[in-house]
């Protein structure tokens, strides 16, 4: 028997520490969230990541307060690395060999979200599935998704924004992003393949469109990984279909050394784990809004629909008239994702920036984006205390 094993409170402790990461862990009534702590970690890597917090530390340090050997140790949490509950330092995706073999090489604890939830989802299949969307709803998508900056973040389709604005963030720069690459990984979307395997169905957009992720030139190509030609063709195609969500991914996601564009999900309301389960959780928030929103010029709408048909959050509806119908819109429902302006032919449509009071900077790096979420979060119980 392990000292894990004899441990039976290892997964607690893990639990208390998951929570305590800025991306947030939090507890439920049902304890929905320990079955997932149990399938994803075994007991071993439980006991070691529980020992474990946001501080970098060599595999010595753990390896002394936990009380195993060295190299068990080493093993577990290079075990751990791919699948995310553990993270290295690295500009890499996730670490090389040569990197984990360096001496100086430092581990900290990872986030469920955009982490471990995503490292385990392929291999663990439909229970795990089942566990994470009751999971978002009891109570762990409130303070994993919607405390600021989000996990992703909302870039507005090309076209969209004017030259000057992308340049004061370059992180909307998709453009950009086509030109520092000759590689792309792209993949099926998770969370349509999360919704056959629990529901029975999914939408009838593409499958295949999420990543777009820079890779090394010298990458064999395959199914997944394609040309910048072929890349680009296909993100045209996903922007043509209007109802998809770019979420893409922060720069530091992918150890870029400044804010980027690196990839992103494409997402719709009826199949994104995080825009899905902020509608079934009843959240104002999910994925980072961008820092513009759409103006409606009245005057030149045609009630054509388009911008209804396009939006996923629902801040273009139809409102009853004593003539029919029109549509209307609702700013405060709108994450500035610009498909209903690149869809509207009448040109009623189109984005501004916000303003300063509403502005959001994006972090510069992993480090800034824990400390931003940890400020939020502290202000937002200094107001729910000055309540009470």
């Amino acid at each position: 028997m392990s000292k894990a094993d004899k441990n039976p409170d290892v997964f607690e402790k893990l639990a208390t520490v998951m929570g305590e990461n800025p991306g947030g862990f939090p507890r439920t009534e049902s304890g929905v969230e320990m079955k997932l702590l149990r399938m994803a970690f075994s007991p071993e890597e439980a006991l070691v990541a529980s020992n474990m917090t946001r501080t970098p530390e060599t595999a010595g340090e753990i390896a002394k307060r936990v009380g195993l050997p060295l190299d068990e140790v080493t093993a577990l949490l290079n075990g751990m690395i791919p699948r995310r509950m553990v993270r290295v330092k690295s500009m890499n995706m996730v670490a090389s060999a040569a990197e984990l073999a360096a001496d100086d090489v430092k581990y900290r604890i990872g986030h469920f979200m955009v982490g471990w939830y995503e490292g385990n989802e392929r291999t663990l299949g439909r229970e795990y599935d089942i566990l994470f969307e009751r999971y978002m709803v009891e109570g762990g998508g409130e303070r994993i998704l919607s405390p600021q900056p989000g996990n992703q973040g909302v870039v507005p389709y090309r076209g969209s924004l004017k030259p000057e604005w992308i340049a004061r963030e370059p992180h909307l720069d998709i453009d950009a992003h086509w030109e520092r690459h000759e590689r792309f990984l792209v993949v099926n979307c998770m969370c349509m393949e999360l919704k056959e395997r629990v529901h029975g169905f999914h939408c009838d957009v593409p499958v295949r469109r999420c990543g777009f992720v820079g890779l090394p030139p010298t990458t064999p190509l395959s199914e997944n990984v394609v040309t910048r030609e072929e890349a680009k063709k296909l993100f045209d195609e996903i922007e043509s279909y209007g109802t998809m969500v770019h979420t893409a991914f922060y720069g530091f996601t992918m150890s870029a050394d400044k804010p980027q564009f690196v990839g992103t999900c494409s997402c719709c309301n009826c199949c994104c784990g995080i825009i899905n389960s902020q509608m079934l959780a009843g959240l104002k928030e999910s994925a980072l809004r961008s820092n513009y929103r759409a103006v409606k010029d009245y005057d030149k709408c045609t009630n054509c629909g388009e911008c209804i048909r396009r939006c996923q959050f629902f801040a273009h509806t139809w409102e009853k008239t004593e003539d029919g119908r029109r549509s209307v819109y609702n700013r405060g429902k709108c994450v500035g994702c610009g498909s209903c302006g690149m869809g509207c032919k009448s040109g009623a449509l189109h984005l501004e920036p916000v303003s300063e009071e509403e502005w959001v900077r994006v972090p510069n790096n992993f480090e800034e984006w824990e400390e931003m979420r940890l400020e939020y979060l502290a202000k937002e119980k200094k107001s729910e205390t000055g309540k009470h």
